[in-house]
């Protein structure tokens, strides 16, 4: 075979190098062949292999920046409710779809977590204030967080959803309309007034002071401070050095609803000056106890008539004191002697509490429903929530039904009574009244955003009906269900102002 002549410049190649190993046998073609596959990978191997490390390249860092993006965490959304404006006719529209179904509203067994507590006045005081000073000097070995944590906007937001269920839009734009209106309707010195009964300025300026504290608003709330702040210098200015208040005049039902409001007070603001005049009117109502732990209209010790009514704000006002941290001897024991006062109203037979038993002994004690609403609200209040008489007369209340403008007199003060103690009963007892009441009291407020009652309170005017309806409607959140296990302990010793140290009860 004749070999091929190599180009110029080319060279021949040599054993070893083109892919025949040293010491091996093959022909001239193979050889050229091999070299010749081995020259072109030579040239091809270089830019391709750039280009097949730069795509590599390029795809790793595209699938790092991918897996690296910072994670953005959720964000919170606030909901700011305004009052409404619309009428009732189109409200009542908006009400139809709110109509009970076969799915009722869970009942209320689970345990509530707050995140956030409750605004406290922190900014200028009232030149008439004392200088703020936080540390109440209160004794208790124990620590309640939260107690008030349901009036914060988180709160509020929580325990609606949890309690109120389908009708939480509906209830707490009621409540915000109730508030506006009662804002309008101060007087220039910062009280309230109502009609007939009610026309003094005391227990109508507990009343709606207590309205404004169960939504959490405070002197620092940026739109109902200054009327919380005027409300509470008007009682406290009002408090005599007895410890009475000058506009009650006789009107021992101001003196109970009025010193609940300064005890509410005092808890969300910590204000010595209100402290100071708190201290002094719930000592009033322990030193006019009488010795059954009954209470009547002259808050007097050597009364023997037991008037469930005028128990109830007395009862209501000692809790609440005792729970601020007011410096009042014998305050925990006239709690407890509270409680027997109710039970002497227990009538065995009905398994209700009677209104006013008394004059004429034991035999004379006669239940009634509205009286048994007084009692077990105020029975679970101090303590007394399992005792087979609160019980009775929360089983006999099962039935009650609420219908607006239909029954006896002074339903909506029933109806504040009854849905507090419903409410801290839970379970079905709850799901059913709440079906029934939210809807009855919202879809009856006037177009101005407030209640008038009826069955003889009408006669009080709308300030007295618009608390109680806005007060009920708020029972979402006022306060922790008795039922609810509450978190306790010990105190340290540089406790905080927040930190408000009660017995628990």
């Amino acid at each position: 075979m004749t070999d091929e002549p190599v180009a110029a410049g080319e060279e021949t190649p040599v054993a070893g190098e083109g892919g025949v190993p040293p010491g091996g046998e093959a022909s001239s073609d193979e050889v050229r062949s091999k070299w010749r596959l081995h020259r072109i990978l030579d040239h091809v191997w270089g830019p391709t292999g750039s280009v097949i490390l730069h795509i590599v390249a390029i795809i790793a860092l595209l699938t790092l920046f991918q897996y690296t993006t910072a994670v953005k965490e959720p964000e919170i959304e606030i909901t700011v409710i305004e009052p409404d404006a619309k009428d009732l006719e189109e409200f009542k529209k908006e009400l139809e779809q709110l109509q009970p179904t076969d799915t009722t509203i869970a009942a209320p067994d689970a345990e509530i977590t707050m995140e956030t507590e409750p605004e406290t006045f922190q900014g200028p005081q009232p030149e008439d204030f004392a200088a703020l000073d936080i540390k109440a000097d209160v004794s208790s070995p124990l620590v309640m967080k939260g107690l008030f944590a349901g009036r914060s906007a988180s709160g509020r937001a929580s325990s609606l959803r949890k309690f109120a269920g389908r009708y939480a839009d509906a209830t707490e734009r009621a409540v915000i309309r109730a508030l506006e209106w009662l804002k309008d309707h101060q007087e220039p010195d910062g009280s309230w007034i109502g009609d007939g009964n009610a026309a003094k300025k005391t227990p109508m300026t507990g009343l709606a002071l207590l309205t404004f504290l169960a939504h959490g608003e405070t002197p620092q709330s940026e739109r109902y401070g200054p009327t919380v702040e005027k409300a509470i210098k008007f009682l406290v200015a009002d408090v005599t050095d007895q410890g009475t208040f000058k506009e009650v005049d006789g009107n021992f039902y101001g003196h109970g609803i009025a010193a609940y409001a300064l005890s509410e007070a005092y808890s969300l603001t910590r204000i010595p000056a209100v402290k100071e005049a708190m201290d002094k009117v719930i000592a009033r109502i322990v030193q006019g106890q009488q010795p059954t732990g009954a209470f009547n209209y002259g808050i007097r010790s050597s009364d023997t008539r037991r008037d469930s009514s005028v128990m109830g704000w007395m009862t209501q006002a000692l809790k609440a004191g005792y729970v601020a941290g007011a410096d009042v001897p014998g305050l925990r024991e006239a709690l407890d002697k509270a409680a027997e006062g109710y039970f002497l109203n227990y009538d065995a037979e009905k398994k209700m509490f009677a209104y006013a038993p008394g004059k004429g002994g034991e035999e004379e004690v006669r239940g009634g429903r509205n009286p048994t609403c007084f009692a077990t609200l105020c029975l679970t209040l101090v303590g007394k929530h399992n005792d087979p008489r609160t019980q009775a007369g929360l089983d006999s209340l099962e039935d009650m039904t609420c219908e607006w403008a239909a029954g006896g007199g002074h339903v909506l003060y029933a109806w504040y009574y009854a849905t507090q103690a419903k409410f801290h009963r839970g379970k079905t007892t709850w799901e059913n009244w709440n079906n029934m009441f939210a809807r009855t009291v919202v879809s009856n407020q006037n177009s101005d955003g407030s209640w008038l009652g009826w069955g003889g309170e009408e006669k009080y005017g709308p300030v007295y009906s618009t608390c109680l309806c806005a007060l009920s409607l708020m029972v979402y959140y006022r306060f922790l269900p008795t039922y609810q296990p509450v978190e306790v302990e010990e105190a340290p010793a540089d406790a905080g102002a927040d930190e408000i140290k009660v017995e628990v009860i």
